[in-house]
């Protein structure tokens, strides 16, 4: 009933809309000059990215899954990764999932062509079969940011930054509107306060923060 919610929080520009067409227009320009530099870490960033459908620990990416949970959380060290930080890991792993489902749903109710089916001079550099609104790597970025920011506050906008590093590289990447991304966001933290209503999210959430508080003056 809360997901059903979803879909009218967020705009879906028309194809043929004013909109749209400065928002492919930006994506040209984007793409004569992005560096050599940019498109490395945009490709680097579009390998990471947790999945809900590997849960069985004998899958060859099973460990790698988890490592990427805290990716948006790197910058607090190389300690704080899901080996020791199991709460947390579960915390994400259980989110993770909610937000990937609610990624393809909501692809698949607003069936948005990726830009670069519109205008035949943006030249991708990766392509991607499902529709493009809204961004499923911004989608889970800033859902992520928001849980860390609630663990540790204090880090709040490190952890946006992060967030906001990948939303940028979908667009240079050619395969995301700028509406995508901020549909994403604006759904994020919507799933956020929807998960603030549950009880077993809470009592997660709170062992996760207890785990920061007991962990992190001994592994810093």
């Amino acid at each position: 009933e809360d997901e059903a919610k979803l879909p009218a929080l967020i705009d879906l520009p028309a194809n043929s809309s004013n909109e749209t067409r400065a928002e492919l227009d930006y994506l040209l320009q984007l793409q004569k000059t992005r560096t050599k530099e940019q498109i490395a870490r945009a490709l680097y960033i579009a390998n990471i990215g947790s999945w809900f459908n590997i849960l069985n620990p004998t899958d060859p990416d099973y460990n790698e899954n988890k490592k990427q949970l805290f990716y948006i959380a790197e910058n607090v060290g190389s300690w704080y990764n899901y080996q020791n930080f199991p709460a947390t890991t579960q915390l994400l792993f259980n989110c993770i999932q909610d937000t990937r489902a609610t990624e393809f749903r909501l692809k698949w109710n607003f069936k948005r062509p990726r830009p670069y089916h519109l205008e035949p001079n943006l030249q991708p550099l990766t392509r991607i079969k499902s529709p493009s609104f809204a961004s499923g790597h911004t989608l889970w970025a800033f859902t992520q940011a928001f849980l860390f920011s609630e663990i540790m506050p204090e880090k709040r906008a490190e952890f946006i930054a992060r967030a906001d590093e990948i939303r940028w590289s979908r667009e240079l990447l050619g395969i995301h509107y700028p509406s995508d991304n901020e549909a994403s966001r604006v759904i994020s933290w919507n799933l956020l306060k929807l998960w603030m209503n549950n009880p077993e999210f809470v009592q997660d959430l709170n062992k996760a923060k207890q785990e920061w508080s007991d962990k992190k003056l001994f592994f810093n």
